[in-house]
C-alpha cells in the first residue's frame, strides 16, 4: 500500500468519484459525537485565516482507498475501504457552503464550492458520475436528493424519518450561514474566502492507496475490528459479502435479498435500548441472541464478530447465501418482538418480559416464534409463553435468583435439538428442584404470595406488571375492555402512615400494642393492600380514612380490580388477608404450573 498526506483540494479537485462498496455501513454520524467536533475544527482554522493569525493545519484522520477497474465510458473511480463517513460529511459541508453563498447571491464562491462537490463530465453515460463521493447503496437516493436540492427549504422537505444525511446538511447550513453573516456585511467576502481556503488547504488526511496484492475487505475488517465504532453486524456484513465474492456469488443480488431490509430499518437496528444497566444497539442484542441460538452456548457481548466467524467456519459447506438467509430470517422474527399487538398473547408476553427485565429467553423465543409461525400452531406457542411467564413470575414472587437464566435457556436449546415442542420446553422447566433453576410449585408460590413484602422486596416495574395482570384477570364477559394507562402508580389502600386515620381496632391482653403495630406495618406492604391509581388521585386520598378513600376510588377508578372494594365497610388486616388470598386464586390461573409432565415422570430432585 502507498501512503500520502493530502489536503481536501487534492482529494476533491480531480475528476474522480470515490465510491463506498456494498459491504460498508450506511451513514450514521451524529451531531454531538461527530458534527460538532468537526465544525469546531473547521471554524478554528477558518477564523485563524480570517484574523490573519498563524496558519494552522488540522489532521482529520485517514482514508483507505482501492483502485476500481472502470470502462472507458465511465469516470475514473476509487473505492472507499475506510473513511466513507468522513468523506460524506465533507460533501455535506461543501454543498451547504455552496447553497449559503447561492442564497445571498455570491455566485463566485457558490461556483467554487460546487467544483468541490461535482465532477465536470458532460459526456458521461451515468448522471451520477457527477458526484465526487458516492455512498453505499442504502444512502444513494437520499444523498443524491440532498446534494441536488440546492437550497435549505427543499432539503428540509426530504429530511424524513430523522435521516442523518439531510440532517447533517441542515446542521452545517445553519452554522455556516451564521458564521458567514449576511451579504451586506463588509466582512462577508473575507469570511467566505477564509472558509474556502481553509476547507481546501488546511484540513488534511492521510490517504492509504491499496495495491493489487492488498485485500480491501480484509483491511476494512482489520481496521474496524481494532476499535473504531462499527457494530458487530457491520463486520458480519463485510465478512459475508467477502465470502460471497470468493464463492462467485452476486453481491448486488444478495444485498437486495437479505441486507437491504437492515439498511431501510437503520433507525430501529442502531437505536440504543436498555438491557439491564446498560444501553446497547438493537443490532448487537440481536446478534448476541442469534449466536447463542446457533452455537447453543452463552455468547459474550464483547466477542460477537469473533464468534460469528467461528460459527460460519463450523459448517464450511454452507454458502454465504445460506448464512445471510438464516441471519435475515431470524432478524425478521426478532423485529416482530416489538410490534405484536398489545392485546395479543405475544404482545402481552413481551410486555411482561420487559418489565421482568429478562432477555436471556430471547434465543429460545427466536426459535419458538420462527418454528411455530402458522395460526394452526398458536396453541403450541401459547403454552410455551404461558409456561415461561409462569416460571419467571413465580420465581420473582418467591425471590429466587435470576443469575442462572442464561445457562438454563442454553440447556433448553440443547435439550430440544431433536424437536422443539411445548412439551419439551415444559419438561426442561420441570426438571430441577434446585434453587437456581426450579419452577416453584403451587405450595411454594402460595407461601411466598401470602407472606412476602411485595412493596419493598419486588422491583416496582415487576410489581406493577403483576398488578396489571391481576386486573386483567378480574375482567368478566360483562366488563368493558379498559386499557390500563402506563402512568398509573402503585398505591397502598391502608397507607404506610396509617396511625392518624386507621387506628388499631382493639388490643387484647395477649396481643400487646407494639406487636399489633408491627403486624400492621407488615400488612400494609402485602399485595392484598396494593392497587393501581392515577397520579392525581393517589396523593389526594393517600393518607385519608377508608370510607372516604373507598368513595374516591370507586368514583374515579375504572380498572377491574378496584370493584372489589364496593361492599367492604372495614379495611383492616382481615380484609387484606382475604384480598391477598383472592388475588392468589387469580394468580394461579394466570401463571399455572403442572405438577408433572403429561405422560412423563415426576420432576427429578436436584
Amino acid at each position: 500500500m502507498k501512503v500520502d498526506k493530502l489536503a481536501l483540494d487534492r482529494i476533491f479537485d480531480r475528476t474522480e468519484r470515490l465510491e463506498a462498496p456494498l459491504f460498508q455501513r450506511p451513514y450514521v454520524w451524529q451531531r454531538e459525537k461527530n458534527w460538532e467536533p468537526l465544525w469546531n475544527t473547521i471554524r478554528g482554522v477558518a477564523e485563524a485565516r480570517f484574523h490573519k493569525s498563524e496558519k494552522r493545519k488540522s489532521f482529520l484522520g485517514a482514508l483507505v482507498l482501492d483502485q476500481i477497474d472502470t470502462p472507458m465510458s465511465r469516470i475514473h473511480a476509487r473505492q472507499i475501504i475506510d473513511g466513507q463517513q468522513r468523506l460524506t460529511t465533507f460533501q455535506l459541508i461543501l454543498a451547504a457552503a455552496r447553497d449559503v453563498c447561492t442564497a445571498v447571491g455570491e455566485v463566485r464562491y457558490a461556483h467554487a464550492f460546487r467544483k468541490l462537490t461535482e465532477n465536470d463530465v458532460p459526456l458521461s453515460e451515468n448522471p451520477d458520475d457527477k458526484f465526487k463521493v458516492w455512498p453505499t447503496n442504502a444512502d444513494r437516493r437520499i444523498f443524491r436528493d440532498t446534494l441536488t436540492a440546492g437550497n435549505k427549504r427543499d432539503v428540509m422537505a426530504i429530511a424524513y424519518d430523522d435521516a442523518p444525511i439531510p440532517r447533517g446538511y441542515l446542521f452545517f447550513y445553519d452554522l455556516l450561514q451564521q458564521w458567514l453573516g449576511t451579504s451586506d456585511d463588509p466582512n462577508f467576502l473575507r469570511r467566505a474566502e477564509a472558509l474556502y481556503q481553509s476547507l481546501r488547504e488546511d484540513l488534511q488526511l492521510v490517504i492509504i492507496d491499496l495495491e493489487n496484492d492488498d485485500d480491501p475487505q480484509e483491511i476494512f475488517e482489520t481496521l474496524n475490528a481494532l476499535g473504531t465504532p462499527l457494530l458487530p453486524a457491520d463486520l458480519i456484513k463485510n465478512f459475508l459479502f467477502r465470502m460471497a465474492q470468493t464463492q462467485g456469488l452476486n453481491p448486488e443480488k444478495l444485498n437486495a435479498l437479505y441486507w437491504k431490509g437492515f439498511d431501510r430499518e437503520i433507525s430501529f437496528w442502531r437505536e440504543e435500548v436498555r438491557q439491564g444497566r446498560l444501553r446497547r444497539p438493537r443490532y448487537d442484542l440481536f446478534v448476541q441472541h442469534y449466536l447463542t441460538l446457533m452455537m447453543k452456548e452463552d455468547v459474550s457481548a464483547t466477542e460477537l464478530f469473533k464468534v460469528f466467524k467461528e460459527y460460519a467456519n463450523r459448517t464450511p459447506e454452507r454458502s454465504a447465501c445460506d448464512l445471510m438467509a438464516s441471519f435475515r430470517t431470524y432478524a425478521k422474527v426478532y423485529r416482530r418482538f416489538e410490534v405484536y399487538p398489545d392485546d395479543s398473547r405475544e404482545g402481552i408476553f413481551f410486555y411482561r418480559l420487559e418489565q421482568l427485565d429478562t432477555s436471556t429467553a430471547f434465543p429460545l423465543l427466536l426459535e419458538v416464534l420462527k418454528q411455530f409461525d402458522h395460526p394452526d400452531q398458536s396453541p403450541e406457542v401459547d403454552q410455551i409463553l404461558t409456561d415461561l411467564e409462569s416460571f419467571l413470575v413465580r420465581r420473582t414472587v418467591c425471590e429466587l435468583t435470576t443469575k442462572n437464566y442464561n445457562r438454563l435457556f442454553v440447556e433448553m436449546l440443547k435439550n430440544t435439538e431433536n424437536g422443539l415442542t411445548a412439551a419439551s420446553v415444559r419438561k426442561v422447566l420441570l426438571a430441577s428442584s434446585a434453587d437456581a433453576s426450579r419452577w416453584p410449585d403451587d405450595k411454594e408460590f402460595e407461601r411466598a404470595w401470602l407472606t412476602v413484602n411485595f412493596y419493598r422486596k419486588i422491583k416496582r416495574t415487576k410489581l406493577r406488571m403483576i398488578l396489571e395482570a391481576l386486573d386483567d384477570a378480574h375482567r368478566s364477559s360483562k366488563s368493558e375492555i379498559v386499557r390500563i394507562e402506563k402512568t398509573l402508580t402503585i398505591e397502598h389502600i391502608m397507607p404506610i402512615q396509617w396511625e392518624k386515620n386507621w387506628p388499631l381496632a382493639s388490643v387484647r391482653g395477649n396481643f400487646p400494642h407494639d406487636l399489633a403495630t408491627e403486624r400492621r406495618d407488615e400488612y400494609v406492604n402485602k399485595i392484598g393492600n396494593l392497587t393501581l391509581l392515577t397520579r392525581s388521585l393517589n396523593p389526594s386520598i393517600s393518607n385519608g380514612p377508608w370510607l372516604r378513600k373507598r368513595q374516591e376510588i370507586l368514583k374515579h377508578s375504572a380498572i377491574n380490580m378496584n370493584r372489589h372494594f364496593l361492599e367492604i365497610e372495614v379495611w383492616d388486616e382481615a380484609a387484606i388477608d382475604k384480598r391477598t388470598k383472592d388475588l392468589f386464586r387469580h394468580a394461579l390461573k394466570i401463571w399455572p404450573r403442572p405438577s408433572v409432565i403429561e405422560g412423563g415422570p415426576p420432576p427429578r430432585q436436584a
